[in-house]
């Protein structure tokens, strides 16, 4: 069973070729505005994570220089 696996899978690779498709213009931005977001949605948890305690902290710096 494994032999044959491995035979068709080379079998199926040997016969790929390329394809010349046409992404467009609305599907690539689509990419890139979701590419965007996500990487906004990143830096905006990572800011939310950090800013109470960071809040709290210079708070705590002002109370002790006075």
């Amino acid at each position: 069973m494994i032999n044959i696996l491995k035979k068709s899978f080379l079998f199926y690779t040997l016969l790929i070729f390329p394809v010349e498709a046409y992404i467009g213009p609305g599907l690539a931005l689509g990419a890139a505005v979701l590419s965007l977001g996500v990487v906004l949605l990143i830096i905006f948890f990572i800011i939310a994570i950090l800013y109470y305690p960071l809040k709290k902290f210079f708070k705590k710096i002002k109370k002790i220089k006075k």
